[in-house]
């Protein structure tokens, strides 16, 4: 290892120990209290417009 190197590690160790110490953050959600995830919601179908072929004369 060069001395970049050892540098590096050092800064990046002195920066990311705290983090990794520290507990991770508390759930602020309820657990008595569960929503659903995900909502099932109804389907509503909707017309579609239909393309309408455009007839045009032939070439004189």
């Amino acid at each position: 290892m060069n001395d970049f190197d050892q540098i590096l590690e050092l800064k990046l160790r002195q920066m990311l120990d705290p983090v990794v110490a520290s507990p991770p953050p508390r759930r602020r959600r309820d657990k008595r209290f569960r929503r659903p995830i995900l909502a099932v919601e109804p389907v509503s179908l909707e017309a579609v417009p239909v393309a309408v072929p455009v007839v045009s004369a032939p070439p004189l």
